[in-house]
């Protein structure tokens, strides 16, 4: 059994099946490369959309593959196996260092004071607002009508004004990042802020044309944020 899972959703009992994260990229890395082709690793979708890659019938390209595993080396996502080759270091990881000392009462004071930190806001996760969209939605279906030949939801003006809630994480910086640790604000890991986007035709300096349909405000899969000087 090999199941892919992010931090948040491995219990402290699963942290002996967790494999470490070096031999782990080398295990996910292989069934992305080779999607389509071999059986596939519950989890791994989950991961690909959390980095806003959605995958279907074409395959993913090496910088499209190197973001995926950026979790999975951090320990964020974890690799579940009956029999890992080499288990994760639960004291040289923290996302495995928070797993072990989850609703562990000798340990409770030492995890708070490591809870916060320095980092950066990740995106969990995306909603439609569909109650709010709908009226949107058929406003924007009457007003296609007079567009004769065009097929609707076939142009970016026809989810005009639909909104959204993305969903933030606070979580730690990678190793690659520690150079921002001294210039980042401190927040607890894991909280959580959500920003509502709303789908509009707005100024776009990459479009010929100068505009394009996007959501606004335009935010980014991570964000840091710093200290005000």
């Amino acid at each position: 059994m090999e199941k892919l899972a992010r931090w948040t959703a491995v219990k402290k009992e699963d942290l002996r099946k967790v494999e470490d994260p070096f031999f782990a990229v080398s295990i996910i890395r292989d069934n992305l490369i080779s999607r389509g082709y071999v059986r596939e690793i519950y989890g791994v979708t989950e991961l690909l959309k959390e980095c806003g890659l959605y995958y279907s019938s074409v395959s993913l390209v090496g910088d499209q593959i190197d973001r995926a595993l950026r979790p999975v080396a951090s320990g964020e996502w974890m690799l579940i196996k009956d029999e890992p080759f080499k288990p994760i270091n639960i004291e040289e990881n923290w996302y495995a260092r928070i797993c072990s000392r989850q609703n562990d009462g000798d340990h409770l004071i030492s995890t708070v004071s490591e809870m916060s930190g320095p980092g950066k806001w990740k995106i969990t996760s995306m909603h439609v607002n569909k109650f709010a969209s709908s009226a949107a939605f058929v406003a924007n279906f009457l007003v296609s009508r007079g567009d004769e030949g065009r097929v609707f939801l076939s142009s970016g003006k026809d989810f005009a004004n639909t909104t959204r809630t993305v969903t933030q994480e606070w979580v730690p910086l990678n190793a690659e990042e520690r150079n921002f640790a001294l210039s980042s604000v401190i927040h607890r890991y894991g909280m959580e802020r959500k920003i509502t986007q709303i789908y509009v035709e707005a100024d776009d300096a990459w479009d010929v044309s100068g505009s394009s349909w996007h959501w606004r405000p335009v935010i980014a899969n991570e964000e840091y944020e710093l200290k005000q000087k």
